[in-house]
């Protein structure tokens, strides 16, 4: 049999998931009582640790597990007498709060995980549900001295069966590797039992098995923005099919009788007035589902859930005013929820445009040609006034709102090539070069030209002028659709190569903060909207991604000019294609195996 992948056994070198439930501390430091670390050694079951409070002397413990888990912490501590301890749960050590601080916040900011710890000598100390961290921060809250004999997690997010039935990126770039395998880390830390979700883990957010999360510590509910893009990354390397398709269909069941869909989880009276709030987020729904069927070729839940999709196109489509979607207090809320963007916005009329088209295929696929044929109709008129209300044809742009004519967006931009909308070479380098131009930083592209409040700090609007992974995804792909494959690994470097490479590297971040570093809490850090360097990697620079419903035709079209050797494997319904490229001189060769049934063009 021909053999196409030479570096599989590396894939261990950068593996993140763990290989059972029980999962243990990889190093302990001794802190002071601010958390700060003075000292770190190996963790060891049975070494002597002391968490001791005297007059003059007082030290805490951090628990470092080495990557970002989630579960149920678990101590077995051994003290003279009933001693109470603190605990924090904290994705970076930047996140540890004083404890009188924290003490403060914690049942008004569920986000912040600390707890009072009673130690009971000699059993196990059980601490509720905490979905994601890194470290563990044990602090004394009473005199007396304790003694930890162990430390674990009961470990609860999804873990890959093994490392032979995942597909997986390798190229000679070990950042890029990194970047492949902490998405994946990311995206599996995001899916979880739906009977875990809500802040506190103990809210039902839909059925079956698994399903698709924002953030690993915060919201854990199912937004459908975000599982457009942990879909794309599942169908890269876990091939979790049926998380996408049960997330889709929880939030799916909650549609209102005029077409809307939840944006969210609905587990409580907030989440239910917020879920309500995103006009955005309807098109999302489509486009997801859309891509899941591309992706898996499931025509029995498609026929199924098409009826949603109509009745979702008639809600955008009631939101429509002078043929352009606008804005209302009911709908204004986006994925970009601290700026409210008012009239009508390009970015939501575009994301409609693309809606259109995805249920135009699905309808083609169902054979209902009437129906295909009205949305193909209604997104070029669509198309037409997008054109007419929201293009700068000065810049070659695409403004921000009708309302707000001076900025211009990443969001719109980026998504009229993706979707179609823009398609010719000159009209994509003029979008993409006023982006580069006004938009680039060195941790990632920024999401509008210039601030939506230019004297408020984008700490306090996060969406005001940052770098926010989630879009730059969708730079990225429009970059590599509009064969800038050159800028697209610049931005990837930029944005997920700095992040990679700090402290809380094995998984994603919601947001970048200025500078390139982590923010602060309560922001994720752990958020599968920020996976998107998965599927790029693959799709992209390994070049494998279907041009036909279920892989029945895949294209294999790499792009790695800059590179020594490429090598991957990607699922489909059918089994892995294997796939790598090496460097020969100036050109490239190409290698594929390709399962039965699997029709591979260039």
């Amino acid at each position: 049999m021909r053999t196409v992948l030479k570096e599989r056994e590396a894939v261990k070198d950068f593996w993140l998931e763990p290989s059972r439930r029980k999962v243990y501390p990889k190093a302990v430091g001794v802190t002071d009582l601010r958390g700060r670390v003075t000292e770190w050694v190996s963790y060891s079951n049975g070494r002597e640790r002391l968490v001791v409070l005297k007059p003059l002397r007082a030290n805490g413990l951090l628990l470092d597990f080495g990557v970002e888990v989630g579960g149920y912490p678990r101590f077995l501590i051994k003290s003279e007498g009933g001693h109470t301890l603190g605990l924090q749960a904290v994705e970076s050590v930047q996140h540890i709060l004083k404890p009188i601080i924290s003490r403060t916040l914690t049942g008004k900011d569920p986000g912040v995980r600390d707890y009072r710890v009673k130690i009971k000598n000699g059993s196990v100390t059980e601490v509720k549900h905490c979905g994601g961290f890194r470290y563990l921060w044990l602090y004394p809250l009473s005199a007396g001295a304790a003694r930890l004999e162990e430390a674990w997690v009961e470990y609860t997010a999804h873990i890959p069966e093994s490392q032979d039935l995942t597909g997986y990126f390798l190229c000679d770039d070990e950042t890029l590797n990194k970047a492949w395998f902490a998405g994946l880390h990311t995206i599996e830390m995001c899916t979880i039992d739906p009977r875990l979700g809500g802040i506190d883990s103990s809210k039902r957010i839909g059925d079956g098995q698994w399903v698709l999360i924002n953030g690993a510590k915060r919201d854990r509910l199912i937004w459908s923005a975000d599982l457009s893009l942990m879909g794309a990354a599942q169908y890269m390397s876990v091939y979790n099919t049926d998380a996408v398709r049960d997330s889709l269909i929880s939030l799916a069941v909650g549609q209102r009788k005029d077409g809307y869909i939840p944006a969210c989880s609905m587990i409580s009276p907030f989440t239910t007035m917020l879920s309500s709030l995103f006009g955005d987020y309807v098109a999302w729904w489509i486009i997801t589902f859309y891509q899941y069927y591309l992706h898996t070729s499931d025509i029995e839940t498609t026929r199924e859930l098409f009826s949603v999709v109509k009745r979702a196109l008639s809600y955008l489509h009631s939101q429509t005013k002078g043929g352009l979607f606008r804005q209302s207090p009911s709908n204004s809320a986006e994925w970009c929820f601290s700026v409210l963007r008012r009239g009508k916005p390009s970015y939501t009329n575009i994301l409609y445009y693309w809606a259109l088209n995805c249920a135009s295929f699905l309808a083609y696929e169902l054979d209902e040609g009437d129906f295909s044929a009205g949305c193909v109709s209604r997104a070029y008129r669509l198309g037409e006034a997008i054109f007419r209300e929201l293009w700068d044809s000065r810049n070659g742009v695409f403004i921000d709102t009708s309302e707000n004519r001076r900025r211009v967006p990443q969001d719109a931009n980026c998504l009229s090539i993706i979707s179609g909308l823009v398609n010719e070479p000159d009209e994509t380098n003029k979008i993409l070069g006023y982006i580069r131009k006004s938009m680039w930083e060195p941790w990632g592209s920024m999401n509008v030209d210039s601030p939506y409040f230019p004297f408020l700090s984008s700490t306090l609007i996060p969406h005001n002028r940052k770098v926010i992974p989630f879009m730059n995804n969708f730079e990225a792909l429009a970059r590599f659709m509009a064969k800038d494959n050159e800028g697209a690994m610049e931005l990837i470097r930029r944005c997920w190569g700095n992040m990679v490479e700090n402290e809380s590297g094995s998984t994603f971040w919601e947001w970048v903060e200025t500078g390139g570093k982590i923010p602060s809490h309560p922001v994720s850090l752990c958020h599968g909207s920020s996976a998107g360097i998965v599927p790029l990697l693959s799709k992209f620079v390994l070049g494998i991604r279907p041009v036909g419903v279920g892989y029945k035709k895949c294209r294999f079209d790499p792009r790695c000019e800059r590179f020594e050797w490429v090598e991957g494997r990607v699922p489909t319904p059918c089994g892995f294609i294997e796939a790598r490229v090496e460097r020969r001189g100036d050109s490239l060769k190409k290698k594929y195996k390709a399962p039965k049934g699997i029709e591979i063009v260039d």
